[in-house]
C-alpha cells in the first residue's frame, strides 16, 4: 500500500530548499548595515565616521578614461520609513538641485511631453548652426536632419524649438524600445564618437550592490528592456537645468524598489545634451543605529576629463562631483529639518 505524503515533511522541505535558491531572499535574514555599507566601498573608519552625523564622501573604482565616480553616506536621525517615503518621490527627484523644469516622458503623449521645454535665442540660434563637437550632444543623423529643416522651413526659429523637442522624444523612444544598445553615440569632430551606451553598460555591470543583493534587478538593468522583476516601479523623468551655466534638459530612467522597509532607487541618464554624456547613481536608505543611513553612488562621464592631464582633471572632476552629491543631501536634510 502507498504510503501518504506526510505534509508537514514537505512544506519543511520545500521552505529548507527556499532560503538556500538564488534570487529567492524571501526567506533570509536582511544583510547589516555594516555590512552592505562595505559592499558599497566604505571602509571601517568611513563606517565609524556616520555616528558623528556628518556625510561622509569616499572613492569608488573607475573604468575608463572618461568617467568620474564617487559616493556619499549620511546617518539621519530620523525613522526609515519617513526617509523611504520621501526617497520615494518620483520627479523631480528630492535629491536633484537646480531644476527649472521637469515632467514626464510618455509614449503615447509623443513631443507633447517636452512641451514646457523651450530654448534661449542664443541657443536656438547655436544649435541652428551645429556641426560635430561637444558643443551639443548629438548624432550625425540629428545634426543632419536640423541643417535640412534651416534649408526647407521658413520659419526656422520656432520650428527648431519643436524639431528639437522631437529629437528628445524619438531618444527615449529607441532606449525605451532597445535599452542602453539603442542610444545613439554623439559625433564629434576629432577623435571616436562619444557613446554613452558603452559607458552605461560599463556602469551596470560595475554595480556590486545590485550583484549582491539584487540579481534579478541587476540582470533586468543590464539587459532593459527585458521585463522588470516583481515589485520594481519605473518611470521616465525628464528635467531642466543649469550645467555649466547653460539650460540642459537630461532624459532619465528611474527604477525603485522596496528594501527591507527602505528603499533602493536606481537612475539612468541616458541623454545629456551638453557638457557631459550619461550617468548613472543608485540611491538608497536603511536603518542604522537609531536612524536611518541614506546612500548614494554616481558614475558620470564626461569627454572632459579624458586626454592630456586626465589625472588632474579626474581629480578636479571628482571635487566637483562630491560637492555637488554634498549639496544634495544638504538640500535632503533641510527638507526633512533635519539640518543643524
Amino acid at each position: 500500500m502507498q504510503q501518504k505524503p506526510n505534509h508537514a515533511v514537505v512544506l519543511a522541505w520545500l521552505l529548507g530548499i527556499s532560503s538556500i535558491l538564488p534570487g529567492t531572499p524571501a526567506f533570509a535574514d536582511p544583510p547589516k548595515t555594516e555590512e552592505v555599507l562595505g559592499v558599497l566601498g566604505m571602509d571601517q573608519g568611513q563606517i565609524a565616521e556616520l555616528a558623528q552625523g556628518q556625510p561622509v564622501a569616499y572613492a569608488l573604482n573607475e573604468g575608463s578614461d572618461d568617467e568620474i565616480a564617487a559616493g556619499i553616506a549620511w546617518l539621519l536621525p530620523l525613522p526609515l520609513v519617513k526617509v523611504a517615503e520621501h526617497l520615494r518621490q518620483q520627479n523631480p527627484d528630492p535629491l536633484d538641485v537646480d531644476i527649472t523644469a521637469y515632467g514626464l516622458l510618455k509614449e503615447h503623449s509623443g513631443s507633447a511631453s517636452l512641451a514646457p521645454v523651450v530654448l534661449s535665442r542664443e541657443e536656438a540660434e547655436a544649435l541652428s548652426d551645429v556641426e560635430p563637437g561637444d558643443e551639443f550632444n548629438l548624432s550625425a543623423a540629428e545634426i543632419d536632419s536640423i541643417k535640412t529643416l534651416k534649408q526647407t522651413h521658413k520659419f526656422f526659429e520656432g520650428a527648431v524649438l519643436q524639431h528639437y523637442r522631437e529629437i528628445l522624444f524619438r531618444r527615449f523612444e529607441a532606449y525605451r524600445r532597445g535599452g542602453t544598445s539603442a542610444i545613439a553615440p554623439y559625433v564629434r569632430e576629432d577623435g571616436p564618437d562619444s557613446k554613452p551606451s558603452l559607458e552605461l553598460r560599463q556602469a551596470a555591470n560595475a554595480s556590486v550592490i545590485l550583484a549582491r543583493y539584487f540579481p534579478a534587478l541587476h540582470k533586468a538593468w543590464i539587459e532593459y528592456p527585458k521585463p522588470l522583476p516583481t515589485g520594481a516601479i519605473e518611470a521616465f523623468p525628464w528635467v531642466e537645468k543649469k550645467v555649466e551655466s547653460r539650460p540642459a534638459v537630461i532624459l532619465r530612467h528611474r527604477i525603485s524598489m522596496d528594501w527591507n522597509g527602505g528603499i533602493l532607487v536606481l537612475t539612468r541618464e541616458f541623454y545629456a545634451p551638453h557638457s557631459y554624456n550619461s550617468s548613472q547613481w543608485i540611491t538608497g536608505c536603511l536603518p542604522y543605529r537609531d536612524g536611518t543611513v541614506v546612500f548614494q553612488q554616481v558614475h558620470s562621464y564626461t569627454d572632459q576629463v579624458a586626454g592630456i592631464a586626465s589625472d588632474v582633471k579626474h581629480i578636479i572632476g571628482r571635487k566637483l562631483l562630491k560637492d555637488k552629491m554634498l549639496k544634495s543631501f544638504k538640500r535632503l536634510c533641510g527638507d526633512m529639518g533635519q539640518c543643524h
